[in-house]
């Protein structure tokens, strides 16, 4: 039997940020995240995964309407992970 996992849909490592973790400041208007192809296929897939679960939830019920994606990025150790999340 599988496990299903109770938090996280999955993600991928971050190959560069721009500008680099030390330079970003409050001032930071924008963060550019690059990404390989291959890590970029992982981030799809998660993606893919939380979007499925969301379309299988009844969208009359207000809780249902309020949940959705929720990308966290992981500066110590340069992951982007899919999450379940609510508005």
């Amino acid at each position: 039997m599988l496990r299903e996992k109770k938090f996280s849909r999955g993600g991928c490592n971050i190959e560069k940020l721009s500008p680099a973790k030390e330079d970003i400041t409050a001032q930071t208007k924008s963060l550019n995240i690059y990404i390989s192809f291959e890590e970029a296929l992982k981030l799809s897939l998660a993606l893919q995964d939380r979007l499925l679960e969301l379309n299988r939830y009844d969208r009359r019920i207000k809780e249902n309407v309020r949940t959705c994606v929720n990308l966290t990025l992981h500066f110590d150790n340069e992951r982007l992970v899919v999450n379940k999340g609510s508005l």
